[in-house]
């Protein structure tokens, strides 16, 4: 009430502004809460609502919150028709922004939407686009909030028929297809009870012949039709009132407001299950009425969902057939004080129609309501809006009285009839009620309205009572008529508010018109003239402060909403910002100690590495063999949890077995035992009823015999005081004995004949107190039967309990034991791929170590072929020197001390302090020219082009000179030891580029040959081997010998050219 108050305050400001007012306020308003008051404040302030309807529509081009004003205030059918009277356009333009994807217009559209359209108002042809956008909003996300907008378009359609009609068949088939599925896949209580009430609405709408080009009726209605139809009718009303026993029960997961909601929603289905299905159901379903009725009536329910339970039941069953305490529900449902709560939460229709239901139950309820009534309309002389809402809900009671058919009730109206007359007797000397004030300004209600509805409610009160004459006398027909004329004739009573326009309402100034008369008039009424100038400034000064006011009004709206929101938008971001960074420096920090720490364990791995390596294989042929035996384990595991899930179950199959049958006997029994109590219970009727007869029989035979008794004290008195008089009548006086006598007899036959009838009597009461004995006995054994059956449930419960909990335990077990090998695997396979790393990377270092040796020890040959070619250079020059010496010696005659015998090509000098470093070795043969040029490629992959480290570049020339030489070299050390030789030759044939070999050289080269690296288990021995001798053999050569040595070898090599 204090929100519906709030709300008449901030409307009555915004439409009595004389400026253009800020509608934040209001909107602010609306979203705490009162937007379910605005229909009561439609009803309390009609008057403004055409005024606010302007003031909304006018602020949409300068107010953010106007169009979200207009959607809330359009779902009240009075505030939207006065929108669509006075600016009929604003829906077409709202249905287009909506289907152009401005998503904020769908709202207002749907609001547009919720009550039937205007008589005479043209609908717009965007209707049927925004259909299917709201169709394809529910096909990609199904859900409550996508259903909820189609289903309260359709049931504000559904008065509208001829727009349903209009809207094309394409688009109602993909509604209908779309809603099928979503009732069909959705699993949501709300959701498919708006979807079922969706196609309630539509297939109860009152729609043109259904009938397509062809003839038959159209596909999608006969397919929503079925729902409601012999097809799926039953079980429709099946599921909805499972739905409405869930919703009045504790385990409902809706909160009490949805859960009203959904039983509301499912009085529009049942309303439109066809009556014989309906029937049907009823007449199959008893324990489930049954269900619901024990829920209805339930204690500690929301009043609320109590209240819609209520009406849902009226709507279902007749009234009689209900028992009196969800009868008395019903009544304290329609007649409570709370008369806003009763409008918020029930249609007028639903009320309405329970009114009728209730009065059909018999004459009390009908006197209630009437009193509830009469009431109402004694104490609406109160002000205030409870009045204007009781008077609402009176009217909708005497609404559903009047649709009630008397004839066919057959009610006793007496004791309603008389207050009423009594009612309309005092108050038909006031009737017309007109309103003591012309403009409701700052009032909680339009006192206008309250006598507009005071007058009204007189008329139906009037309208009753000629209905309840007409049942009782005849009433007068023409009283009707009458009637109907007296509330045409009406004086409309309006309010200030009603006739006042927008333009007039906003208070505008007018200026006052310039004098045009000529400056050279003279004034004589000066003092008149400095009053209209000081008025005429006066005038101005106010009219420019109330536009700067207004202009201030705007500036601040725009400021409050402008200008916090993005600053509030980028505070949150600044914020959410600092927190992101606050927890990015925490995660930097975490991870740069989770570095180290896998630094250090990965230092620590690799130190351990070494040491893990040979038991590696060990420790992984022993975890294959762990892990098979955890399968062949875990394989029998399953075997074992498969056959005792296969016993668990014959097991449970037994006991079901066993508990149904159990069932069907203990069935069968209470079948047999009720169908004896009953029986029983007609038998105890007929003697009860037998009894009752006889103590009727009884009571009017001692009536008798007490008028016999009167009679004869009488007739004794009369013939004691008439013996002298009347002497002569002894003989009717003897009749009259006789008689007497007679009756005497008679009276004495009726005692004996009482006696025998109390002895039956006390026998039927005997044989009762037998059968309740016996009926005693069979409870007893019914409720030990049940007890055993509840026992054997317990049993089988444990049983199941405990079976599960070890299948659960074994589960368990067989998960902690596969997920404890999966553990070690994972971290064995760590742990290998570690190791693998770790040896990659320590093989990867020994190829390097490997190669840099191998480099250096070509290196190394290189320099001592080099040294090799220069010593044999200076052997062959020794050699010369020695020829050129004999020469002279034969020359001088020393030669004749020489054998002569001896051939040239066997002469040879040998020096005997010629070292082995000095001979030069024998050419090489053919053969061995071709493995050198096979082998090339191969070994000039080791040998570098350019200058040796250790030589100047002026050199190098010479040394790709003496390349070949090292080729060859190089070749005569692969080469085999058992290689033929070619013969000596003299040493004055021999070239002097091919000095004799000596053997020791060509062994100490052969046994290079063996320290070639082929093979990295070669690669040790051949470094083995290498460390025998003295790679730093050329730090023995100063750089003048090297330089020397070289410039003669080559002037010897230019000396040979020549």
């Amino acid at each position: 009430m204090e929100q519906l108050a709030q709300l008449v305050r901030e409307v009555e400001r915004v439409v009595t502004a004389p400026y253009v007012p800020s509608l934040q306020g209001l909107y602010d308003l609306l979203q705490q809460g009162c937007l379910s008051s605005i229909e009561l404040w439609a009803l309390c302030k009609p008057c403004q609502v055409g005024l606010i309807a302007d003031v909304l529509v006018d602020a949409l081009s300068r107010s953010r919150v106007a169009a979200p004003l207009i959607a809330a205030f359009a779902s009240t059918r009075a505030a939207r028709d006065a929108i669509l009277e006075r600016h009929p356009v604003i829906l077409d333009n709202f249905l287009e922004k909506a289907v152009n994807g401005e998503s904020e217009y769908d709202s207002a559209c749907i609001a547009f939407f919720k009550s039937p359209l205007p008589d005479g108002f043209v609908p717009p042809a965007r209707i049927a686009v925004f259909i299917s956008k709201l169709v394809s909003a529910m096909v990609a996300n199904p859900c409550v909030d996508t259903v909820a907008p189609i289903h309260a378009l359709i049931a504000g359609l559904k008065g509208s028929p001829r727009v349903l009609d209009d809207i094309p068949t394409e688009t109602m088939s993909g509604l209908q297809t779309e809603f099928t599925k979503t009732l069909r896949n959705l699993d949501d209580h709300m959701g498919n009870i708006l979807c079922l009430s969706t196609f309630a609405q539509i297939a109860t709408a009152r729609l043109a012949e259904p009938h397509n080009q062809h003839g038959s009726e159209r596909q999608w209605l006969l397919n929503i039709r079925h729902f409601f139809g012999p097809k799926r009718g039953i079980k429709t009303l099946d599921l909805v009132v499972l739905r409405v026993i869930l919703a009045c029960s504790s385990s409902c997961n809706l909160g009490p407001q949805d859960a009203a909601t959904s039983i509301r929603l499912a009085v529009d289905i049942a309303d439109a299950i066809e009556p014989a299905q309906k029937q049907a159901w009823v007449a199959s379903n008893s324990a489930k009425i049954s269900k619901l009725c024990e829920k209805a009536a339930k204690d500690g329910l929301d009043h609320g969902i109590q209240k819609m339970a209520i009406v849902f039941l009226h709507a279902l069953l007749p009234a009689q057939s209900l028992s009196s305490q969800l009868r008395g529900l019903g009544l304290r449902t329609l007649l409570s004080n709370d008369s806003h709560e009763t409008l918020e939460l029930i249609s007028p229709q639903l009320i309405t129609r329970l009114a009728g239901s209730l009065a059909t139950t018999g004459e009390p309820a009908t006197r209630e309501i009437v009193a509830f009534v009469l009431g109402t309309f004694k104490g609406s002389e109160w002000k205030n809006m409870q009045s204007l809402a009781t008077l609402r809900l009176a009217h909708l009671v005497l609404a559903g009285l009047r649709e009630l058919d008397l004839e066919a009730t057959g009610f006793n109206l007496n004791s309603s009839i008389n207050p009423l007359r009594q009612a309309v007797g005092e108050t038909i000397e006031h009737f017309p009620r007109t309103p003591s004030e012309s403009q409701c300004s700052n009032s909680a209600i339009c006192t206008s309205q309250l006598c507009m509805m005071q007058n009204r409610l007189f008329l139906s009160l009037m309208a009753l009572y000629n209905t309840f004459s007409l049942k009782k006398n005849g009433g007068d027909i023409m009283m009707e008529s009458f009637l109907f004329k007296v509330e045409d004739s009406l004086p409309d009573v309006r309010c200030g508010f009603s006739t006042t326009s927008p333009a007039s309402h906003g208070g505008s100034f007018s200026l006052p018109e310039t004098s045009r008369s000529s400056s050279t008039r003279i004034d004589r009424n000066w003092r008149a003239g400095i009053t209209n100038v000081f008025m005429q400034n006066a005038q101005t000064h106010h009219d420019n402060m109330m536009r700067k006011i207004e202009e201030t009004c705007f500036d601040l709206e725009r400021r409050c909403e402008d200008v916090e929101g993005p600053l509030r938008i980028v505070e949150e971001e600044r914020d959410r910002y600092a927190l992101e960074a606050q927890h990015l420096r925490e995660r930097t920090e975490e991870l740069i100690k989770e570095l180290k720490e896998k630094s250090d364990e990965v230092d620590a791995a690799r130190r351990t590495s070494s040491e893990h390596l040979t038991e590696f294989g060990h420790e992984h042929t022993r975890l294959e063999q762990l892990l098979q035996e955890q399968y062949s384990h875990r394989d029998d595991l399953m075997r074992s949890i498969e056959t005792l899930r296969f016993d668990l179950q014959e097991q449970q199959n037994r006991s079901e077995n066993a508990i149904v049958s159990e069932r069907d006997k203990n069935r069968s029994k209470e079948l047999e035992l009720m169908a004896t109590i009953t029986a029983k219970d007609d038998q105890v009727e007929e003697l009860q009823e037998e009894l009752v007869k006889m103590r009727s029989m009884y009571e009017q035979t001692c009536q008798t015999l007490a008028q016999a008794s009167e009679e004869n004290s009488n007739a004794r008195e009369t013939s004691g005081s008439l013996e002298l008089e009347l002497a002569g009548a002894t003989q009717s006086l003897e009749r009259f004995k006789l008689m007497n006598a007679e009756n005497e007899d008679r009276i004495s036959d009726l005692v004996g004949l009482t006696a025998q009838k109390d002895d039956q009597i006390s026998l039927l009461l005997a044989r009762e107190q037998d059968l309740r004995k016996e009926l005693g006995s069979l409870e007893t054994s019914v409720e030990q039967q049940a007890s055993e059956h509840e026992k054997l449930q317990s049993a089988f419960q444990q049983s199941e309990v405990r079976s599960q909990a070890e299948i659960e335990k074994l589960n368990r077990e067989a998960e902690n034991q596969a997920s404890r090998t999966a553990n070690q695997i994972s971290k064995q396979k760590a742990e290998n791929q570690r190791l693998q790393a770790d040896m990659q990377a320590a093989a990867l270092e020994a190829a390097n170590d490997a190669q840099s040796k191998d480099k250096r020890i070509h290196h190394l040959e290189r320099k001592v072929q080099a040294l090799r070619d220069e010593r044999a250079a200076k052997a062959r020059e020794f050699s010369e020197a020695q020829q050129h010496i004999g020469r002279l010696m034969g020359v001088m005659g020393f030669s004749s001390n020489a054998p002569e015998s001896t051939p040239k090509h066997q002469r040879t000098r040998s020096n005997p302090y010629q070292t082995p470093a000095a001979r030069s070795p024998q050419p090489i043969s053919e053969d061995e020219d071709e493995d050198e040029d096979e082998t090339q490629p191969q070994s000039s992959q080791y040998m570098p082009t350019g200058p040796t480290p250790k030589r100047p570049r002026s050199n190098h020339k010479t040394t790709a000179a003496r390349a070949p030489s090292a080729s060859s070299a190089t070749m005569i050390r692969k080469s085999p030891p058992a290689a033929t030789r070619s013969a000596r030759r003299p040493l004055a044939a021999a070239a002097g580029n091919s000095p004799a070999k000596i053997p020791s050289s060509s062994g100490w080269k052969s046994s290079q040959v063996g320290a070639v690296p082929d093979t990295p288990a070669q690669e040790n021995v051949a470094e083995n081997r290498l460390q025998n001798l003295d790679l730093d053999m050329d730090l023995e050569f100063s750089k003048e010998f090297l330089f020397s040595s070289t410039a003669f070898t080559g002037s010897n090599e230019r000396a040979e050219g020549q």
